[in-house]
């Protein structure tokens, strides 16, 4: 496989899905990785889980799916995102369930490592968010690069030979063969970096860099589709400013 798109965080947000599926079609992507959490917090789980398990050839556990069938998982969530699981288990087929069920929650493939949330423990949904959690998690994993989500914002950790540890700004990069990298490929469904836009990866292997993609979509019908569920205004309203 050359040139892999890795998305993350769908969030039952299925105008987005559709534009980032869009925008794969149109870079000659020979594989689809999804990194967790098709549902919660938007209107339309069973649309985005029938569109990823259609698109995608791995689908990994997210703390979002993991709470549809592990219910005492939402205790660790805030009032909305419990509200939104609440709603999604009144619509979500049994069928996806099912799927959610036997979802692994790590794959590794030609020295990637892919997880939702971190590369030790990925089914403990720990955040890397810093250049000290990232130092942290680098010696816990064996390939060069370790792909995650779960925060919705997208960041490059890169650890150099001889120079150290670092946070890098642009989003686009060559991939140095004595580097290693910790990259969250930022949410399709819910950004919270201050663009929102949905936002992938992609890696192509060849060439040897990777680049963080944004797709606009129409923010407005997912929020129309959101008020009509009933669900939380906020969870509606922060699509508009991606925080």
């Amino acid at each position: 496989m050359l040139r892999i798109a890795i998305i993350s965080d769908i969030h039952a947000n299925l105008p987005a899905l559709q534009a980032v599926f869009s925008q794969i079609d149109r870079e000659k992507i020979d594989k689809t990785i999804c990194l967790g959490d098709v549902v919660g917090y938007g209107p339309n789980p069973n649309d985005c889980m029938d569109l990823v398990r259609e698109r995608c050839e791995v689908i990994l556990m997210g703390n979002h799916d993991y709470a549809c069938i592990y219910k005492p998982e939402m205790f660790f969530f805030n009032h909305f995102a419990r509200q939104a699981i609440e709603y999604t288990l009144t619509i979500i087929k049994e069928k996806h369930l099912e799927f959610i069920n036997g979802l692994p929650f790590r794959h590794s493939e030609d020295d990637l490592l892919f997880v939702h949330a971190n590369p030790l423990r990925p089914e403990g949904w720990e955040y890397i968010l810093s250049i000290d959690e990232a130092i942290y998690y680098f010696p816990k994993f064996s390939e060069q690069i370790c792909f995650i989500g779960h925060s919705h914002l997208p960041t490059i950790f890169i650890k150099r030979e001889k120079s150290g540890f670092s946070l890098l700004e642009q989003r686009e990069i060559s991939l140095e063969n004595n580097c290693r990298y910790i990259i969250n490929v930022g949410s399709v469904g819910q950004p919270r970096d201050g663009n929102p836009a949905a936002s992938f990866g992609i890696v192509d292997l060849k060439k040897r860099d990777f680049e963080i993609v944004r797709v606009a979509y129409d923010i407005e019908e997912t929020i129309a589709r959101m008020e009509e569920a009933g669900l939380p205004a906020f969870l509606a309203q922060r699509l508009r400013t991606g925080k």
